[in-house]
């Protein structure tokens, strides 16, 4: 059995609209590693009427300046933490971020454990499972389906706690921070600890 359970599936359901005035589905099951997704997004606003071209491909992990990113993040149960940290899926993800432009601040570890931001308004929705989100002040609070969190490009972790597996469905916008006021976590900092982890990785047969 995997990390996540076989129910646990993504479809991403677009109404667009032709040219012609038509509303239209685009519909698809969306590639799921380990129960996360990238569902939709852009890295420029659509002009309407907008109807997709081609299906959806995700280049970079999460917004760029003028972008938008739905995603499903997929938290295993704390018996199969360290089986999803070494799996080939995570380090596929860690990729992606590190193709980030900026945007990413990393102040400990690499993975969504360690406390981090984005330059971006992300809304979380918690659709099942139980998982516990830490403020960088040391304050904790406990979330559980239809908890609504909204980050402000906020640093903080997330701390798995339950033996149920939890999902939260992302919206994620990009948004600029003041000049000169940039955290201290660059991505330099990322990719360099993502290459550590995928050498650590390498060097250890996937389970």
């Amino acid at each position: 059995m995997g990390i996540i359970p076989r129910m646990l599936r993504w479809r991403r359901v677009l109404l667009g609209e032709t040219e012609t005035g038509i509303s239209k589905f685009e519909i698809a099951e969306v590639e799921s590693a380990d129960g996360s997704a990238y569902i939709w997004g852009y890295d420029e606003v659509p002009t309407l009427p907008y109807y997709p071209d081609e299906p959806y491909k995700v280049r970079t992990a999460l917004a760029n300046p003028g972008g938008l990113r739905v995603f499903a993040a997929h938290f295993p149960p704390l018996s199969r933490l360290a089986e999803m940290r070494e799996s080939s899926a995570s380090r596929e993800q860690a990729k992606l971020i590190a193709a980030q432009p900026s945007g990413v601040h990393w102040y400990e570890g690499v993975g969504f454990q360690g406390f981090h931001s984005h330059d971006s308004i992300d809304i979380d929705v918690v659709v099942s499972g139980t998982i516990a989100l830490v403020a960088s002040d040391g304050t904790r609070e406990i979330l559980t389906p239809g908890d609504v969190v909204v980050f402000c490009g906020s640093n903080h972790r997330w701390e798995v706690i339950s033996e149920e597996p939890c999902s939260v469905v992302v919206t994620e916008v990009h948004a600029p921070r003041r000049r000169g006021e940039e955290p201290s976590g660059t991505m330099e900092d990322v990719r360099r600890r993502i290459a550590a982890l995928a050498n650590r990785s390498e060097a250890q047969p996937e389970r």
